[in-house]
């Protein structure tokens, strides 16, 4: 899409001095920031709530609520005033991801060196990942929504790319604050409050920023546009059909929601199957896998603590290179309508890893934890292409359902 067709599209979106691209990237980091920053600290938790499986009950049911808000988000979001959704999302996560941390800290018991969590404490921080879930559904669903309707796949990628910068940005924060602490193997205090307390600043950036986010397109749109204008701005040289068609309809908001999914589903179902196959086992499965390097067995649950971070800050990183080159799929050949053979074969990950962590030693030492670092290392690039292919696949042909992308 031109530059100046981006311009026109983009209306009366309040003061000029944050490009749309720019913007979208701040606000692709502010949709993961909550659930990163959550999940570099796993290891926090599962030691302050022992023997309560922290990393599979809470990511699930993170994931479960964020799930259930976002399908109510599908269906009642047109009716949903975009910037006291918009604020609203961003307090109640920055509310709930300091609040996990102080639940964590101060509910339980330290009985010598043993931490007795109390029920009450370990259920309160549930909730909070419960409601933390819902608040990141809505606001990313606000997010990409107001993306797919500017009609630009290129603000859709910088989503994208916004998620994998955060994702990138957990694990290295956490671990500089860790050495300034003096003790690299301890959540003191100071790291955990300066950890979740970067993220609490990101989300009231978010906050502040929320005068320059556009409302939607149909809100800030030209009311003089006709299809002609979208035709032209986005430089496809087809004449204007004498009929209405699903393009025409969906800018003058005449679609019906039936209509809008028929022709989403084929993105609805690979962004399913991506997300559902990444959380089924992570970060669950994999922050359970035993490690085999010395380094981590020697320090007991510290050293376990250390390896799952490692695993996951593999996740991280490898899920911004895949976020960050998509057109690596693009190039053999993997166009909107053959994205489902990568995205499905990625099923191949739920058995590899539950057998890495139900046979810890099935390899000889070292060679299963270089295995296991290599199998993550794939996984996370396959999310982070499947993911922004779908992504943005799914919003281009919603809006230029005319183009054969064959």
């Amino acid at each position: 899409m031109a530059a100046g067709g981006v311009d026109e599209l983009r209306g009366s979106f309040g003061p000029p001095i944050i490009g749309s691209v720019p913007l979208f990237v701040i606000l692709g980091i502010l949709t993961l920031a909550a659930w990163n920053f959550y999940l570099t600290a796993v290891g926090f938790f599962e030691l302050w709530f022992p023997n309560h499986q922290w990393a599979f009950v809470a990511s699930m049911t993170y994931q479960a609520m964020n799930v259930l808000g976002t399908t109510t988000m599908v269906k009642v979001g047109q009716k949903v005033p975009f910037k006291p959704a918009y604020l609203a999302a961003l307090a109640v996560q920055l509310v709930m991801i300091l609040a996990m941390p102080m639940l964590a800290f101060w509910t339980p018991e330290e009985v010598g060196e043993v931490v007795v969590p109390s029920t009450w404490g370990f259920a309160a921080a549930l909730a909070c990942c419960a409601v933390l879930g819902l608040a990141e559904s809505c606001f990313t669903s606000l997010i990409c929504g107001l993306a797919g309707s500017m009609g630009d796949p290129k603000l859709m990628g910088a989503i994208m790319t916004g998620q994998g910068i955060v994702g990138v940005l957990c694990p290295i924060l956490m671990l500089s604050l860790k050495f300034i602490s003096g003790d690299p193997m301890k959540w003191k205090y100071q790291v955990v409050f300066g950890f979740f307390g970067f993220c609490a600043a990101l989300q009231a950036v978010g906050l502040y920023l929320v005068r320059y986010v556009p409302s939607s397109y149909q809100e800030n749109r030209q009311p003089e546009a006709t299809m002609a204008d979208v035709i032209r701005i986005s430089s496809f040289t087809v004449s204007e059909p004498a009929e209405p068609d699903p393009a025409r309809q969906l800018i003058s908001g005449q679609r019906t929601l039936g209509a809008v999914l028929k022709d989403v589903v084929p993105q609805l179902v690979n962004v399913s199957v991506i997300f559902v196959v990444t959380f089924v086992v992570f970060p669950g499965v994999a922050a359970t896998w035993s490690p085999q390097l010395e380094f981590f067995v020697s320090k007991g649950p510290l050293g376990k603590d250390w390896y799952a971070t490692l695993v996951i800050g593999i996740f991280q990183i490898f899920d911004v290179v895949g976020r960050a080159t998509p057109k690596a799929l693009e190039k053999i050949g993997v166009s909107p309508r053959r994205l489902f053979i990568p995205v499905w074969l990625r099923l191949v990950f739920i058995p590899a890893f539950m057998l890495l962590q139900r046979y810890p030693n099935s390899i000889a030492a070292p060679w299963q934890d270089v295995v296991a670092f290599a199998v993550m290392a794939l996984f996370a690039a396959s999310n982070g292409w499947c993911s922004t292919l779908a992504m943005i696949y799914g919003p281009f042909v919603l809006i230029f359902p005319f183009i054969d992308f064959t």
